[in-house]
């Protein structure tokens, strides 16, 4: 007993040290192979096959000894392996692989054909042997490996996703589309991993060979299969790849109403048009899930998501009017009056408040909206500082700066390191900027530069900046005040007010470092207001009297990108090119460069 146990000791003693010794070793081997010292890396390898008999190893001697041209010592050792293991697949296809790599593919066919004929009826052999095949790159004799498999085992359905994944590999997307759907039809359950493989081969398809092939393929496969729900999910995946939101709608709708799942595609759907900014399709999509009624498990969600779809559809178009804005937030009224619980949509509260106060300047409606909702008693702490947080955006809005001040301090000393901390500590920057205080307000943006939020950190980093640069020769600091105020304007939503300050600038500080910054502004403003002429007589004055400040290529990008909308494709691609030959180290450079390619290949 004493001698078993102190051979148990030692053994646990040595193990660690062995395991090392394997591993070092093991780099060295995988070195020397990467350096092309075969020599070396073969005897390693053979040493570490020998002592682990791992397969990974004994591949490696083998590649290096036909590396070095050793086609007899290969196949001696693949031999003497195969004895051992003759019914390990894997051996034999190795010795098949040594026949074809040594200059007698004649001999390696047959002895791979008499692999494939002699593998027992059992579907795991099959699948390793196709495997061992692939890895040696005979992609036709896996196929026919699992062909074979078939008709053995007597199941003509077998191997459908395995075959297609191999002619994917060759780009045969005809035939290995026809295997894909089989596959569907058989395993539904597949449906997630071929769309994986599907948005892999589509994001490789250059020319859209398989774009064409496999929208046309769905769409019949849907017509003539109205039973397999199936196909009719991909081709839903096929169009919110493509982003084709509209056309996916009614797909949506009808996999819902096969399924009577309550609305989840719809809502899916509605998710990612958002995302992408069709908000139309978004609100459709919801408005059908509203339809199922209240006793819809998406009720509640599909109202908000409908209010906040319509809200972004105001945001981002250019011609809302505040009859759009007024009708809205009767909506949002309408709905926060049947709610019975705040919890569910605090994001929507504040969305309803922020329109209240920023759009239609209705300030204590908004006000009274939030303070109503802080006094909830089982609202959730995050929810609280975010509702907090609108209402000191709302009280700056109101001209009422220390108060907001105060209200931000307040959020960021109940929320120290954490995302929304950050921000109020952001805001309440900014309003040390506004009044003018502008060494406090760097002192408190160049802490936030080390914001774990990138977002919060850049937004501090080019404030920070700003005001660096622009004070530095100006001891008063009276100009850098003077486009602070400017600034604040523009967050109380008056940017006429803004316009006439702007105007006024060079007049009271003619040739001051901000002036490709006002005119900047004036550009935003003007592109806000869609007056696009004017907008880009502003980036004009930047690109040409400013050539080498930070704003020039830029104003480049941002006047190309007007040029294109305005259809003006010839200046716009000159722009292009005059940031990627002048600004190469710009941030524009890059999309830039894509944005010519595009043009350039549309011409």
């Amino acid at each position: 007993m004493k001698k078993y146990l102190l051979y148990f000791l030692i053994l646990n003693l040595l193990l660690p040290s062995l395991s090392f010794a394997q591993k070092r070793n093991s780099q060295l081997a995988y070195r020397y192979f990467r350096d092309k010292e075969y020599e070396a890396a073969s005897e390693i390898f053979n040493e570490l096959y020998q002592t682990s008999k791992s397969k990974s190893y004994f591949t490696y001697y083998i590649t290096c000894l036909l590396k070095l041209e050793n086609y007899d010592k290969a196949e001696k050792s693949v031999k003497k392996e195969i004895r051992k293991y003759p019914n390990d697949r894997v051996f034999q296809v190795e010795l098949g692989n040594i026949y074809k790599t040594s200059g007698e593919p004649e001999k390696a066919d047959k002895h791979y054909n008499k692999i494939i004929s002699n593998i027992i009826p059992n579907k795991r052999e099959f699948v390793t042997t196709a495997n061992a095949l692939r890895s040696k790159g005979e992609h036709d004799l896996a196929i026919k490996t699992y062909k074979r498999g078939r008709q053995i085992l007597k199941q003509e359905h077998f191997f459908h996703f395995e075959i297609a994944n191999i002619l994917m590999s060759q780009r045969n997307f005809k035939i290995m589309l026809d295997e894909y759907m089989i596959a569907l039809s058989v395993t539904p359950e597949k449906l997630q991993q071929i769309q994986s493989q599907l948005q892999a081969a589509l994001s490789q398809d250059i020319n859209s060979d398989l774009d064409q092939l496999l929208k046309s393929k769905l769409i019949k496969q849907v017509q003539q299969s109205n039973s397999h729900i199936v196909y009719k999910e991909l081709l839903l995946w096929y169009h919110i790849h493509k982003k084709q939101f509209s056309l996916a709608f009614s797909l949506a709708q009808s996999i819902d109403l096969l399924k009577n799942n309550g609305g989840d595609k719809l809502m899916y759907l509605a998710k990612m048009a958002n995302n992408n900014k069709d908000h139309v399709t978004a609100e459709n999509c919801y408005q059908q899930v509203v339809e199922k009624g209240a006793s819809s498990k998406h009720y509640n969600q599909a109202l908000i998501g409908k209010l906040e779809s319509k809200h972004l559809q105001l945001e981002n178009s250019t011609n809302t009017s505040r009859e759009d804005w007024t009708k809205l937030s009767k909506d949002y009224a309408n709905y926060f009056e049947n709610l019975k619980n705040i919890n569910q949509s605090v994001n929507s509260l504040i969305r309803f408040s922020n329109l209240s106060a920023f759009k239609l300047k209705e300030i204590n409606t908004a006000k009274s909206l939030l303070e109503t909702a802080l006094k909830v008693r089982n609202i959730r702490y995050t929810d609280k500082a975010k509702i907090k947080l609108e209402l000191a955006d709302i009280t700056l809005l109101d001209n009422k700066k220390w108060d907001a001040v105060l209200l931000y301090s307040q959020i960021e000393q109940r929320n120290k390191n954490n995302p929304i901390g950050y921000e109020a500590k952001l805001k309440k920057a900014k309003v040390s900027y506004y009044l003018g205080e502008l060494d406090w307000a760097k002192a408190q943006l160049d802490v936030l530069k080390g914001s774990t939020s990138k977002l919060i950190a850049n937004d501090a980093l080019n404030l920070s900046q700003l005001i660096s640069d622009n004070t530095s020769l100006d001891s008063t600091y009276s100009a850098m005040r003077y486009f602070a105020e400017i600034d604040y304007l523009l967050f109380q939503g008056k940017p006429d007010s803004a316009i006439i300050k702007l105007n006024g600038f060079n007049k009271i500080y003619p040739g001051h470092s901000l002036s490709d910054e006002v005119c900047f502004k004036k550009y935003e403003i003007y592109q806000s207001k869609q007056m696009y002429n004017k907008a880009i007589e502003q980036l004009d004055i930047i690109i040409k009297n400013h050539p080498y400040e930070n704003l020039a290529a830029k104003a480049l990008y941002k006047q190309a990108q007007l040029f294109e909308f305005q259809n003006l494709k010839v200046k716009s691609g000159d722009n292009y090119k005059k940031i990627i030959v002048e600004y190469p180290e710009s941030i524009y450079s890059v999309p830039a460069r894509e944005r010519y390619s595009t043009i350039r290949n549309s011409q």
